[in-house]
Protein backbone atom coordinates (compact mmCIF):
# COMPACT_ATOMS: atom_id res chain seq x y z
CA UNK A 1 0.00 0.00 0.00
CA UNK A 2 2.50 2.41 0.96
CA UNK A 3 4.39 2.23 -2.46
CA UNK A 4 1.30 1.76 -4.32
CA UNK A 5 0.23 5.35 -2.78
CA UNK A 6 3.89 6.75 -3.49
CA UNK A 7 3.43 6.05 -7.11
CA UNK A 8 -0.32 7.38 -7.31
CA UNK A 9 1.15 10.59 -5.97
CA UNK A 10 4.17 10.88 -8.21
CA UNK A 11 3.91 13.43 -11.03
CA UNK A 12 3.44 11.56 -14.94
CA UNK A 13 5.91 12.46 -16.84
CA UNK A 14 5.79 12.26 -20.44
CA UNK A 15 7.53 9.24 -22.30
CA UNK A 16 9.79 11.41 -24.53
CA UNK A 17 11.00 12.84 -21.45
CA UNK A 18 11.35 10.02 -19.98
CA UNK A 19 13.38 8.77 -23.48
CA UNK A 20 15.62 11.94 -23.14
CA UNK A 21 16.52 10.87 -20.11
CA UNK A 22 17.45 7.83 -20.35
CA UNK A 23 19.83 8.51 -23.30
CA UNK A 24 21.25 10.69 -20.95
CA UNK A 25 21.86 8.78 -18.23
CA UNK A 26 23.49 6.67 -20.85
CA UNK A 27 25.47 8.83 -21.87
CA UNK A 28 26.87 9.81 -18.77
CA UNK A 29 27.10 6.70 -17.49
CA UNK A 30 29.56 6.28 -20.88
CA UNK A 31 31.78 8.70 -21.47
CA UNK A 32 34.37 6.70 -23.50
CA UNK A 33 32.10 5.93 -25.84
CA UNK A 34 30.75 9.74 -25.71
CA UNK A 35 34.51 11.22 -26.51
CA UNK A 36 35.18 8.28 -29.69
CA UNK A 37 31.84 9.74 -30.65
CA UNK A 38 32.65 13.46 -30.59
CA UNK A 39 36.46 12.05 -32.39
CA UNK A 40 34.65 10.80 -35.36
CA UNK A 41 32.73 13.40 -35.66
CA UNK A 42 35.23 15.87 -35.80
CA UNK A 43 37.25 13.84 -37.72
CA UNK A 44 34.12 13.26 -40.64
CA UNK A 45 34.00 16.88 -40.28
CA UNK A 46 37.80 17.32 -41.50
CA UNK A 47 38.07 15.10 -43.94
CA UNK A 48 34.65 16.54 -45.63
CA UNK A 49 35.59 20.14 -45.01
CA UNK A 50 39.33 19.19 -46.10
CA UNK A 51 38.39 17.38 -49.50
CA UNK A 52 35.89 20.39 -50.52
CA UNK A 53 38.45 23.01 -49.53
CA UNK A 54 40.79 21.17 -51.85
CA UNK A 55 38.20 20.80 -54.59
CA UNK A 56 37.74 24.89 -54.47
CA UNK A 57 41.56 25.20 -54.49
CA UNK A 58 42.06 22.54 -57.94
CA UNK A 59 38.76 24.72 -59.65
CA UNK A 60 40.25 28.31 -59.23
CA UNK A 61 43.85 27.17 -60.57
CA UNK A 62 41.70 25.58 -63.25
CA UNK A 63 40.54 28.69 -63.94
CA UNK A 64 43.39 30.67 -63.44
CA UNK A 65 45.51 28.82 -65.86
CA UNK A 66 42.95 28.26 -68.37
CA UNK A 67 42.23 32.42 -68.43
CA UNK A 68 46.44 32.22 -68.39
CA UNK A 69 46.61 29.87 -70.99
CA UNK A 70 43.59 32.08 -72.99
CA UNK A 71 45.52 35.53 -72.25
CA UNK A 72 48.52 34.27 -73.56
CA UNK A 73 47.65 32.91 -76.88
CA UNK A 74 45.91 35.84 -77.30
CA UNK A 75 49.04 38.05 -76.37
CA UNK A 76 50.93 35.86 -79.18
CA UNK A 77 48.32 36.46 -81.64
CA UNK A 78 48.24 40.35 -81.46
CA UNK A 79 52.19 40.03 -81.44
CA UNK A 80 52.61 38.17 -84.52
CA UNK A 81 49.86 40.55 -86.13
CA UNK A 82 51.40 43.86 -85.52
CA UNK A 83 54.87 42.86 -85.04
CA UNK A 84 54.81 40.64 -88.31
CA UNK A 85 52.83 42.67 -90.74
CA UNK A 86 54.01 46.28 -89.84
CA UNK A 87 58.00 44.85 -90.39
CA UNK A 88 56.83 43.14 -93.55
CA UNK A 89 55.14 46.46 -95.00
CA UNK A 90 58.68 48.50 -94.26
CA UNK A 91 60.55 45.71 -96.07
CA UNK A 92 57.96 45.59 -99.06
CA UNK A 93 57.76 48.87 -99.47
CA UNK A 94 61.46 49.17 -100.06
CA UNK A 95 61.30 46.33 -102.61
CA UNK A 96 58.22 48.33 -104.39
CA UNK A 97 59.86 51.47 -104.73
CA UNK A 98 62.79 50.33 -106.80
CA UNK A 99 60.85 47.78 -108.38
CA UNK A 100 57.33 47.99 -108.75
CA UNK A 101 56.38 44.76 -110.68
CA UNK A 102 57.79 42.50 -108.62
CA UNK A 103 54.81 41.30 -107.04
CA UNK A 104 54.86 37.86 -108.23
CA UNK A 105 58.19 37.06 -106.97
CA UNK A 106 57.78 38.82 -103.46
CA UNK A 107 54.34 36.31 -103.32
CA UNK A 108 56.31 33.08 -104.59
CA UNK A 109 58.83 33.83 -102.02
CA UNK A 110 56.47 34.69 -99.26
CA UNK A 111 54.53 31.53 -99.73
CA UNK A 112 58.07 29.14 -100.55
CA UNK A 113 59.40 29.82 -97.12
CA UNK A 114 56.31 29.49 -94.75
CA UNK A 115 56.00 26.09 -97.21
CA UNK A 116 59.13 25.25 -96.01
CA UNK A 117 58.94 26.19 -92.02
CA UNK A 118 55.27 24.77 -91.59
CA UNK A 119 56.06 21.10 -93.65
CA UNK A 120 58.33 19.58 -90.53
CA UNK A 121 54.69 19.45 -88.54
CA UNK A 122 53.22 17.42 -90.96
CA UNK A 123 55.26 15.19 -92.10
CA UNK A 124 54.51 11.19 -90.97
CA UNK A 125 57.06 8.57 -92.14
CA UNK A 126 54.26 6.14 -91.02
CA UNK A 127 51.74 6.99 -93.02
CA UNK A 128 52.96 5.58 -96.45
CA UNK A 129 53.82 7.09 -99.97
CA UNK A 130 49.81 7.00 -100.83
CA UNK A 131 49.64 10.07 -98.78
CA UNK A 132 52.77 11.27 -99.85
CA UNK A 133 54.21 10.44 -96.20
CA UNK A 134 51.75 13.20 -94.50
CA UNK A 135 49.31 12.69 -91.46
CA UNK A 136 46.35 12.53 -91.60
CA UNK A 137 44.23 15.52 -92.37
CA UNK A 138 41.20 16.73 -89.68
CA UNK A 139 40.22 18.63 -93.34
CA UNK A 140 39.05 16.69 -96.46
CA UNK A 141 42.26 17.97 -99.34
CA UNK A 142 39.04 18.81 -101.30
CA UNK A 143 37.96 22.12 -99.16
CA UNK A 144 41.34 23.20 -98.86
CA UNK A 145 42.28 23.21 -102.61
CA UNK A 146 39.36 25.39 -102.91
CA UNK A 147 40.33 27.29 -99.62
CA UNK A 148 43.42 27.60 -101.36
CA UNK A 149 41.94 29.03 -104.70
CA UNK A 150 40.59 31.63 -102.75
CA UNK A 151 43.83 32.78 -100.57
CA UNK A 152 45.89 32.70 -103.42
CA UNK A 153 44.14 35.00 -106.00
CA UNK A 154 43.95 37.12 -103.38
CA UNK A 155 47.76 37.27 -102.32
CA UNK A 156 48.92 37.64 -105.83
CA UNK A 157 46.44 40.29 -106.48
CA UNK A 158 47.03 42.33 -103.75
CA UNK A 159 50.66 42.41 -105.12
CA UNK A 160 50.25 42.54 -108.62
CA UNK A 161 48.05 45.88 -108.08
CA UNK A 162 51.53 47.31 -107.55
CA UNK A 163 52.71 46.93 -111.49
CA UNK A 164 49.89 50.02 -112.26
CA UNK A 165 51.97 52.23 -110.13
CA UNK A 166 49.91 52.00 -106.99
CA UNK A 167 51.60 53.85 -104.13
CA UNK A 168 51.78 51.60 -100.43
CA UNK A 169 49.74 54.81 -99.14
CA UNK A 170 46.80 54.35 -101.74
CA UNK A 171 47.18 50.18 -101.22
CA UNK A 172 46.25 50.70 -97.66
CA UNK A 173 43.55 53.12 -98.48
CA UNK A 174 41.92 50.67 -101.01
CA UNK A 175 42.63 47.33 -98.68
CA UNK A 176 40.77 49.35 -95.92
CA UNK A 177 37.53 48.83 -96.96
CA UNK A 178 37.89 45.02 -95.81
CA UNK A 179 35.62 45.07 -93.29
CA UNK A 180 32.91 46.87 -95.15
CA UNK A 181 33.30 43.89 -98.35
CA UNK A 182 33.36 41.36 -95.43
CA UNK A 183 29.65 42.74 -93.97
CA UNK A 184 28.30 42.72 -97.07
CA UNK A 185 29.00 39.67 -98.54
CA UNK A 186 28.47 38.24 -95.04
CA UNK A 187 24.68 39.41 -94.94
CA UNK A 188 23.97 38.70 -98.68
CA UNK A 189 25.82 35.10 -98.95
CA UNK A 190 26.01 33.82 -95.30
CA UNK A 191 22.93 35.35 -93.74
CA UNK A 192 24.83 37.09 -90.74
CA UNK A 193 23.38 40.00 -89.22
CA UNK A 194 24.95 42.87 -87.93
CA UNK A 195 23.70 45.62 -85.33
CA UNK A 196 23.62 49.17 -85.73
CA UNK A 197 26.46 49.24 -83.53
CA UNK A 198 28.67 47.20 -85.57
CA UNK A 199 27.79 49.31 -88.88
CA UNK A 200 29.04 52.16 -87.05
CA UNK A 201 32.08 50.63 -85.92
CA UNK A 202 32.87 49.22 -89.44
CA UNK A 203 31.91 53.07 -90.74
CA UNK A 204 34.71 54.70 -88.27
CA UNK A 205 37.19 51.70 -88.62
CA UNK A 206 36.90 52.59 -91.97
CA UNK A 207 37.00 56.10 -92.32
CA UNK A 208 40.07 56.25 -89.65
CA UNK A 209 42.61 54.13 -91.71
CA UNK A 210 41.57 56.32 -95.01
CA UNK A 211 42.21 59.69 -92.92
CA UNK A 212 45.56 58.55 -90.83
CA UNK A 213 47.14 57.02 -94.34
CA UNK A 214 46.07 60.14 -96.33
CA UNK A 215 47.39 62.47 -93.42
CA UNK A 216 50.79 60.42 -93.55
CA UNK A 217 51.36 60.26 -97.67
CA UNK A 218 50.93 64.09 -96.83
CA UNK A 219 53.21 64.49 -94.20
CA UNK A 220 56.10 62.36 -95.99
CA UNK A 221 55.32 64.53 -99.54
CA UNK A 222 54.05 61.13 -101.20
CA UNK A 223 51.36 61.26 -103.48
CA UNK A 224 48.02 59.39 -103.23
CA UNK A 225 47.79 59.31 -106.80
CA UNK A 226 48.54 56.77 -109.80
CA UNK A 227 52.09 58.62 -110.90
CA UNK A 228 52.87 57.62 -114.94
CA UNK A 229 49.57 55.96 -115.71
CA UNK A 230 47.52 55.94 -118.09
CA UNK A 231 43.51 56.24 -117.26
CA UNK A 232 42.88 52.76 -118.29
CA UNK A 233 45.83 51.57 -116.10
CA UNK A 234 44.92 53.27 -113.08
CA UNK A 235 41.18 51.80 -113.47
CA UNK A 236 43.40 48.40 -114.04
CA UNK A 237 44.64 48.71 -110.33
CA UNK A 238 41.60 49.63 -108.84
CA UNK A 239 39.96 46.56 -110.13
CA UNK A 240 42.45 44.43 -109.49
CA UNK A 241 42.41 45.45 -105.72
CA UNK A 242 38.32 45.74 -106.04
CA UNK A 243 38.03 41.72 -106.83
CA UNK A 244 40.94 40.99 -104.46
CA UNK A 245 39.12 42.46 -101.36
CA UNK A 246 35.66 40.61 -102.62
CA UNK A 247 37.60 37.10 -103.11
CA UNK A 248 38.91 38.19 -99.61
CA UNK A 249 35.43 38.78 -98.56
CA UNK A 250 34.47 34.81 -99.42
CA UNK A 251 37.57 33.44 -98.41
CA UNK A 252 36.33 34.36 -94.55
CA UNK A 253 33.20 33.09 -94.96
CA UNK A 254 34.26 29.58 -96.70
CA UNK A 255 36.64 29.45 -93.65
CA UNK A 256 34.35 30.33 -91.12
CA UNK A 257 32.40 27.81 -92.17
CA UNK A 258 34.92 24.76 -92.70
CA UNK A 259 35.77 25.78 -88.75
CA UNK A 260 32.15 25.49 -87.67
CA UNK A 261 32.21 21.89 -89.42
CA UNK A 262 35.01 20.52 -88.74
CA UNK A 263 36.06 22.58 -85.43
CA UNK A 264 38.44 25.51 -84.78
CA UNK A 265 41.61 23.83 -83.43
CA UNK A 266 42.71 22.83 -87.26
CA UNK A 267 44.42 26.66 -88.31
CA UNK A 268 47.96 25.13 -88.67
CA UNK A 269 46.51 22.61 -91.49
CA UNK A 270 45.20 25.82 -93.17
CA UNK A 271 48.44 27.47 -92.89
CA UNK A 272 50.36 24.46 -94.61
CA UNK A 273 48.37 23.46 -97.43
CA UNK A 274 47.23 27.02 -98.21
CA UNK A 275 50.57 27.61 -99.02
CA UNK A 276 52.01 24.30 -100.31
CA UNK A 277 49.30 23.71 -102.75
CA UNK A 278 50.11 27.43 -104.18
CA UNK A 279 53.23 26.65 -105.19
CA UNK A 280 52.48 24.57 -108.54
CA UNK A 281 50.34 27.62 -109.30
CA UNK A 282 53.67 29.81 -109.44
CA UNK A 283 54.61 27.79 -112.77
CA UNK A 284 53.05 30.04 -115.03
CA UNK A 285 54.33 32.69 -114.04
CA UNK A 286 58.61 31.58 -114.20
CA UNK A 287 59.81 33.95 -116.61
CA UNK A 288 58.19 36.86 -115.02
CA UNK A 289 59.94 35.54 -111.48
CA UNK A 290 62.64 34.47 -113.43
CA UNK A 291 63.26 38.28 -114.86
CA UNK A 292 62.10 39.70 -111.23
CA UNK A 293 64.94 37.53 -109.53
CA UNK A 294 67.41 38.86 -111.94
CA UNK A 295 66.92 42.43 -111.63
CA UNK A 296 67.18 41.78 -107.61
CA UNK A 297 70.22 40.51 -107.86
CA UNK A 298 71.04 43.06 -109.85
CA UNK A 299 70.29 45.84 -107.07
CA UNK A 300 73.19 47.95 -105.01
CA UNK A 301 74.71 46.64 -102.07
CA UNK A 302 75.96 48.86 -99.66
CA UNK A 303 79.26 48.76 -101.36
CA UNK A 304 77.89 49.86 -104.83
CA UNK A 305 76.29 47.35 -107.42
CA UNK A 306 76.00 43.79 -106.45
CA UNK A 307 77.04 42.32 -110.03
CA UNK A 308 78.20 44.07 -113.12
CA UNK A 309 76.09 44.51 -115.58
CA UNK A 310 77.78 41.96 -117.85
CA UNK A 311 77.73 39.14 -115.58
CA UNK A 312 75.78 35.84 -115.92
CA UNK A 313 73.07 37.52 -114.22
CA UNK A 314 72.21 39.63 -117.66
CA UNK A 315 72.56 36.70 -119.75
CA UNK A 316 69.80 33.12 -119.86
CA UNK A 317 67.94 32.44 -116.32
CA UNK A 318 69.81 33.43 -113.02
CA UNK A 319 70.56 30.45 -111.02
CA UNK A 320 73.90 28.78 -109.68
CA UNK A 321 76.10 31.79 -111.63
CA UNK A 322 74.50 34.13 -110.09
CA UNK A 323 75.20 32.84 -106.14
CA UNK A 324 78.82 32.43 -107.88
CA UNK A 325 79.01 35.96 -108.76
CA UNK A 326 77.74 36.68 -105.07
CA UNK A 327 80.53 34.48 -103.82
CA UNK A 328 82.89 35.92 -105.89
CA UNK A 329 81.91 39.04 -104.47
CA UNK A 330 82.94 37.92 -100.89
CA UNK A 331 86.41 36.81 -102.07
CA UNK A 332 87.53 40.04 -103.98
CA UNK A 333 86.03 42.03 -100.54
CA UNK A 334 87.39 39.88 -98.24
CA UNK A 335 91.10 40.16 -100.30
CA UNK A 336 90.56 43.68 -100.13
CA UNK A 337 89.59 43.71 -96.43
CA UNK A 338 91.39 41.01 -94.57
CA UNK A 339 91.00 42.26 -91.32
CA UNK A 340 87.30 42.83 -91.60
CA UNK A 341 84.52 40.19 -90.05
CA UNK A 342 83.64 37.44 -92.25
CA UNK A 343 80.19 38.37 -91.35
CA UNK A 344 80.12 41.85 -92.33
CA UNK A 345 81.88 40.72 -95.63
CA UNK A 346 78.84 38.33 -96.21
CA UNK A 347 76.87 41.03 -95.46
CA UNK A 348 77.77 43.74 -97.60
CA UNK A 349 78.17 41.24 -101.09
CA UNK A 350 74.77 40.69 -100.64
CA UNK A 351 72.05 42.85 -102.88
CA UNK A 352 69.99 44.80 -100.43
CA UNK A 353 67.07 44.09 -102.17
CA UNK A 354 67.49 40.42 -101.61
CA UNK A 355 67.95 41.02 -98.33
CA UNK A 356 64.92 42.93 -97.91
CA UNK A 357 63.06 40.26 -99.69
CA UNK A 358 63.83 37.63 -96.74
CA UNK A 359 63.03 39.79 -94.56
CA UNK A 360 59.60 40.66 -96.49
CA UNK A 361 59.14 36.85 -96.59
CA UNK A 362 60.13 36.23 -92.58
CA UNK A 363 57.89 38.61 -91.42
CA UNK A 364 55.10 37.75 -93.86
CA UNK A 365 55.23 34.26 -91.93
CA UNK A 366 55.09 35.30 -88.90
CA UNK A 367 52.06 37.74 -90.13
CA UNK A 368 49.95 35.24 -91.55
CA UNK A 369 50.32 32.79 -88.93
CA UNK A 370 48.75 34.99 -86.53
CA UNK A 371 46.01 35.70 -89.32
CA UNK A 372 45.17 32.08 -89.33
CA UNK A 373 45.54 31.94 -85.36
CA UNK A 374 43.45 34.47 -84.90
CA UNK A 375 40.80 33.33 -87.56
CA UNK A 376 40.56 30.06 -85.59
CA UNK A 377 39.22 32.02 -82.76
CA UNK A 378 37.05 34.59 -84.35
CA UNK A 379 34.90 35.26 -87.04
CA UNK A 380 36.15 36.68 -90.75
CA UNK A 381 34.71 39.99 -89.82
CA UNK A 382 36.60 40.42 -86.29
CA UNK A 383 39.94 39.34 -88.76
CA UNK A 384 39.30 41.96 -90.96
CA UNK A 385 39.06 44.74 -88.20
CA UNK A 386 42.06 43.39 -86.33
CA UNK A 387 44.11 44.10 -89.58
CA UNK A 388 42.94 47.30 -89.69
CA UNK A 389 43.79 47.90 -86.92
CA UNK A 390 47.38 46.66 -87.73
CA UNK A 391 47.57 48.99 -90.99
CA UNK A 392 46.78 52.22 -88.28
CA UNK A 393 49.65 50.76 -86.12
CA UNK A 394 52.01 50.45 -89.39
CA UNK A 395 51.60 54.07 -89.88
CA UNK A 396 52.20 55.24 -86.37
CA UNK A 397 55.13 53.39 -85.81
CA UNK A 398 56.60 54.31 -89.06
CA UNK A 399 56.00 58.13 -87.98
CA UNK A 400 58.34 56.89 -84.50
CA UNK A 401 61.09 55.15 -86.04
CA UNK A 402 61.43 57.53 -88.91
CA UNK A 403 60.98 60.89 -86.96
CA UNK A 404 58.05 61.90 -89.35
CA UNK A 405 55.56 64.52 -87.85
CA UNK A 406 52.51 63.31 -86.65
CA UNK A 407 49.85 65.27 -88.77
CA UNK A 408 45.96 66.19 -87.44
CA UNK A 409 44.61 63.54 -89.79
CA UNK A 410 46.46 61.16 -88.12
CA UNK A 411 45.37 61.99 -84.94
CA UNK A 412 41.92 62.47 -86.00
CA UNK A 413 41.92 58.58 -87.75
CA UNK A 414 43.52 56.75 -84.84
CA UNK A 415 40.84 58.17 -82.64
CA UNK A 416 38.59 56.81 -85.09
CA UNK A 417 40.12 53.44 -85.14
CA UNK A 418 40.49 53.10 -81.56
CA UNK A 419 36.79 54.00 -81.23
CA UNK A 420 35.47 51.71 -83.47
CA UNK A 421 37.60 49.27 -81.90
CA UNK A 422 36.64 49.43 -79.15
CA UNK A 423 32.69 49.95 -80.52
CA UNK A 424 32.84 46.56 -82.38
CA UNK A 425 34.41 44.76 -78.89
CA UNK A 426 31.50 46.30 -77.44
CA UNK A 427 28.63 45.09 -79.30
CA UNK A 428 30.62 41.75 -79.58
CA UNK A 429 30.21 41.38 -76.27
CA UNK A 430 26.62 42.75 -75.75
CA UNK A 431 25.52 39.68 -78.69
CA UNK A 432 27.09 37.30 -76.52
CA UNK A 433 25.59 37.70 -73.45
CA UNK A 434 22.12 38.13 -74.99
CA UNK A 435 23.08 34.39 -76.71
CA UNK A 436 23.75 33.57 -73.34
CA UNK A 437 20.85 35.04 -71.49
CA UNK A 438 18.59 33.32 -74.07
CA UNK A 439 20.15 29.88 -73.31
Amino acid sequence: MPSTQMNRDSPRVHPSLSQQASDVDLLTTNPRELETQKCRDNRKYREFGGAESQDLRSAGSGLAISALRRWSNLTLTFSLILGGCCANVFALEAIIKEQPSSGPLITLAQFLLTAIVTVPDFISPSAGFRSLYLRPRAIPLRSWVIYTAFFISVNLLNNWAFAYKISVPLHIILRSGGPVASMIIGYIFNAKRYTRGQMLSVLMLTLGVVAAALADARAKGQSVNVQGASTVSTMTGFTVLAVAMVLSAFQGIYADRLYEKYGRNHWKEALFYSHVLSLPLFLPTYPQVATQWRALLLSHTSNGPALSQDSTATKGHCGSPCIASIANKVIQLSVLKLDSDPSQLILAAIPTRLMYLVINALTQYFCIRGVHLLSAKTSSLTVTIVLNIRKLASLLLSIYIFGNSLAPGIIVGALLVFLGGALYGYEGARGRKSHLKKE
